[in-house]
């Protein structure tokens, strides 16, 4: 589960929705951390996957790229 500081942080990526941070902690992840030397396309892949169709477009792709760029900026 995603603790209430991590979606806040989350939060913090542009284009990055509650529902997106859903399906983040659907497919495992749980900290910002977590996505640091991500590949956006892999997510999304994992996603459409979890949710068991076609669903990540690729404004979905942006959003986690910008999310895997902030985790890749973190301190620690």
């Amino acid at each position: 589960m995603i603790s209430e500081d991590e979606r806040k942080s989350m939060l913090r990526a542009h284009s990055i929705s509650p529902k997106i941070i859903r399906y983040l902690e659907e497919i495992g992840i749980e900290r910002l951390a977590d996505l640091r030397g991500a590949d956006p396309q892999q997510i999304a892949m994992r996603i459409d996957i979890a949710v068991g169709r076609k669903h990540m477009n690729s404004l979905g792709v942006a959003a986690l790229r910008n999310l895997i760029d902030l985790a890749n900026n973190e301190p620690g």
